[in-house]
């Protein structure tokens, strides 16, 4: 239920994602496109980015800064990156079989058009995200608990003393996994104007507050904090931070894995001609640009929740100083 938003919601959006981007890709056909200068790969990585589950580590963190239950967060995320594996290619099976991710010119044949969406396979999907997801995770889970048995005593195995390190590998591979998938679409990303990168920037911001607004009323209304109910109602337990956040938010490392997984027909327009891989690189901008927005917004959230949290705790701890 903490994670309605999640698993249900943001694909829902994703609907409303596609549905914009196939209005405007024919408008443009037609000569009178309004938004001829969004690219459809925006459209694309948004979309996709809305059937993901929520982040990995980025997440976490967040929680623990925010003062909230970073046990719970970990379970959240172990379990929705679980299910997203099997739900995300659903979702994306529907969109395909909605006529809404597959770009087909008006000229393409209804043979043509059934081949593609034949193409996103949700087993295939399925298979290649367990190989790449859900194997490497559990692998890494099982080596941890083996590591820390032989090393428990502070030996060289120790994972506490190697941390630092693993965060640092951790990050690099990720910088790697985006700089691949951007550089694909190099030369139409420089193309973008001031124009297309605002409005990106201002879609994620909307993705993001669109899926708090939705979740936080729900998280306050079960997990409010009963300690401070009467001066700050709005303030939810460190169980309900754990909950809003990360089902407020997106991983990118999956959503970047997905899209390196479509076929190329999906990132086919009418316009330009053989320009699918440009496109898939502007997917992966879409995909890596509110990512980077909701930690920035989350991050202000947590600290405010620290705040409020590092306040309370002073004045409960000088209660007689005060009378």
């Amino acid at each position: 239920e903490r994670e309605f938003g999640d698993k249900h919601v943001s694909p829902c959006l994703g609907f409303l994602i596609l549905l914009g981007g196939r209005a405007s890709q024919d408008n443009n056909n037609n000569g009178n496109g309004a938004m001829h200068w969004f690219p459809w790969g925006f459209f694309v990585g948004l979309c996709i980015l809305a059937t993901v589950p929520t982040t990995l580590s980025s997440g976490v963190t967040l929680v623990a800064i925010g003062k909230g239950n970073a046990a719970l967060a970990l379970m959240i995320v172990v379990v929705t990156n679980a299910l997203g594996v099997v739900v995300t290619p659903l979702w994306i099976q529907a969109y395909a079989a909605a006529s809404l991710l597959i770009r087909t010119s008006t000229t393409s044949t209804s043979t043509t058009t059934t081949t593609s969406i034949s193409n996103l396979d949700s087993t295939s999907l399925l298979i290649n995200l367990v190989l790449t997801v859900l194997v490497p995770l559990v692998a890494g889970k099982v080596v941890r608990e083996i590591l820390h048995c032989v090393g428990g005593d502070g030996s060289f195995f120790d994972m506490q003393t190697h941390k630092r390190w693993l965060v640092h590998v951790s990050s690099l591979s990720l910088i790697i996994i985006v700089w691949m998938n951007v550089s694909v679409g190099e030369a139409q990303l420089k193309a973008q104007n001031g124009k297309s990168i605002s409005t990106l920037v201002a879609l994620g911001i909307l993705f993001h507050l669109t899926l708090l607004a939705l979740n936080a009323p729900v998280v306050l209304a079960t997990m409010r904090n009963q300690h401070t109910a009467s001066q700050r109602w709005w303030l939810p337990s460190k169980e309900g931070k754990a909950a809003l956040i990360l089902s407020s938010q997106k991983t990118l490392p999956v959503s970047l894995t997905v899209l390196s997984m479509l076929p190329s027909e999906v990132f086919e327009t009418t316009s330009i001609i053989n320009d699918s891989k440009e496109q898939r690189g502007l997917a992966a901008v879409a995909c890596v640009v509110p990512h980077v927005c909701q930690l920035f917004m989350d991050g202000a959230i947590a600290s405010y929740w620290a705040g409020v949290d590092a306040d309370e705790e002073q004045a409960e701890a000088t209660p007689a100083e005060e009378f």
